[in-house]
């Protein structure tokens, strides 16, 4: 299953604010676009949707990515963070431990270019 704010389902440019909570319930799905929207944090009650195997935050700002993020969702393959307002770069190390070792063929993409770093 695939829940997106890009598809006609729910368009684009939703301006959401909030994480929504209520998608965490969704243990099953797996593949999740919250694009184009003003999210500010990741909620660490994703970690209940433990079958996400691609997250897609792009377009938001997010300052910070917490590790529960990659750390506690086991299918998690892709993660999808460009333009945001991350203060810091989001610490690859930290995410290359070996529970993500272990996967094949994760994918974490940031441009540095698209977030606030670049301003710095």
């Amino acid at each position: 299953a695939v829940v997106s704010t890009q598809s006609g389902h729910y368009g684009r440019d939703n301006q959401m604010k909030e994480f929504p909570i209520v998608l965490t319930k969704m243990v099953h799905l797996e593949e999740l676009s919250l694009i184009h929207n003003q999210i500010s944090n990741v909620p660490e009650d994703i970690i209940q949707m433990r079958s996400l195997e691609k997250l897609h935050l792009d377009n938001n700002v997010l300052t910070e990515l917490p590790q529960y993020v990659t750390l506690q969702l086991p299918q998690l393959r892709a993660l999808t963070l460009e333009n945001n307002r991350f203060k810091d770069s989001p610490d690859r190390s930290s995410y290359s431990s070996d529970t993500l070792a272990s996967r094949k063929k994760f994918f974490f993409k940031i441009g540095v270019t698209d977030n606030s770093l670049a301003q710095n």
